[in-house]
């Protein structure tokens, strides 16, 4: 997110890193700060800045790169954006604050949506965790990226039904990779709820997470055919034989890690869910773990992941947001131990890996590579 940086704002930063920085060298944390902001020094960003603000955009990877180069581990995940959101942000996060206690079903997600596989309180705490992301530093950042969007486009008297927040939220994204933004992504949540603070029409669609905007038309969304394909229920012995494999690896994995068990309920990997990386086939992959109710296990892989895989392979349905392969379903196991899965697996598979996963064999470990599905 491109924002005005002065030497006045380096100081707050500064202090900001302190705070949640202290145990780290002052040389290497102000130095990993100017490289974060898209300098390659801290003098080359004070001589630039002693002239005039410019613009930057904070990038906390680069940022905990240079620290964990120089031996600090333990550092704390989008710092960098976090300590810029409190210096020149904070008024924006107020105002997601204020949409969130006027919306308390919308999440990062959209609005509220429950999956009855899971028991309540397992719905109770995965809605929690998506609502607390809201005023995260990222969370404020797609807001800002969202609101930034949404200032330029016309609007009409009523709703536009042809396209929902989704679609929207895809152009907004193409809108900021267009201006060279490192990072566009805007969640659902965080669009609908910068179209309600700018004053929008928001109409939910129906009961799902979506919702219809007054955006004229003049930018109509271009529907995903490709990098931001979600997965969906898809058969075929290709695909089914695709799904089989990746979901026995990661259930295999999982098992050999200790992080569950085949036992109904028997899930040790520590609060929320676990997210754990492993290699399928000489390339790499990342599953996602979680208590789907009544003894079953949820998972999801993703193989060849992107960036952000550890975020969005926990949703059933990420697709190519979580890797170039993807496959989701879940394990019985009160009623016996059976990978199980709707008659259409759950999938989405780049064209070059569907056959290379499709002809491995992996065989279960002490439970059964399919059964019947069960809600």
């Amino acid at each position: 997110m491109k924002t005005l940086i002065s030497l006045d704002d380096v100081e707050s930063i500064k202090r900001e890193l302190i705070g949640m920085l202290p145990d780290f060298k002052s040389s290497h944390r102000v130095e990993a700060m100017a490289r974060g902001l898209g300098w390659g020094s801290n003098a080359a960003l004070r001589a630039e800045l002693a002239v005039g603000p410019q613009t930057r955009s904070p990038d906390s990877r680069v940022f905990s790169e240079y620290l964990k180069e120089h031996g600090f581990q333990a550092v704390k995940y989008g710092a960098l954006e976090e300590a810029v959101v409190r210096c020149k942000f904070a008024g924006t996060r107020s105002a997601v604050e204020a949409v969130m206690a006027a919306e308390p079903g919308l999440s990062m997600n959209g609005f509220r949506t429950d999956d009855f596989r899971k028991s309540r309180q397992e719905r109770e705490d995965e809605f929690r965790g998506l609502r607390e992301e809201m005023p995260s530093a990222d969370g404020v950042l797609q807001f800002v990226r969202a609101c930034e969007f949404l200032a330029q486009v016309p609007r009409r008297a009523t709703v536009n039904r042809t396209s929902i927040s989704y679609d929207w939220k895809h152009v907004a994204e193409r809108f900021h990779r267009e201006r060279g933004e490192p990072d566009s992504y805007v969640s659902n949540g965080m669009f609908i709820a910068a179209a309600l603070h700018l004053g929008f029409t928001v109409k939910r669609d129906g009961t799902g997470p979506n919702a219809f905007l007054n955006i004229a038309p003049a930018d109509r969304p271009r529907r995903s055919r490709g990098g931001d394909m979600l997965a969906k229920s898809v058969g075929g012995p290709t695909r089914t034989a695709a799904w089989r494999n990746m979901m026995v690896a990661a259930i295999n994995t999982g098992l050999d890690r200790g992080l569950f068990s085949l036992d109904a309920g028997d899930n040790r990997w520590g609060d929320g869910e676990g997210v754990y990386r492993f290699d399928f086939a000489g390339l790499p992959a990342i599953a996602s773990v979680r208590g789907a109710g009544f003894g079953e296990l949820g998972v999801s892989v993703a193989v060849r992941p992107t960036e952000r895989a550890a975020e969005f392979v926990r949703t059933a349905n990420a697709g190519f947001l979580a890797g170039d392969a993807f496959a989701s379903g879940w394990l019985e196991r009160k009623d016996g131990k059976w990978l199980q899965s709707p008659d259409k697996p759950m999938n989405a598979f780049r064209r070059d890996l569907l056959p290379v996963i499709a002809r491995e064999t992996v065989e279960p470990r002490g439970f059964a590579a399919s059964g019947p599905f069960r809600l």
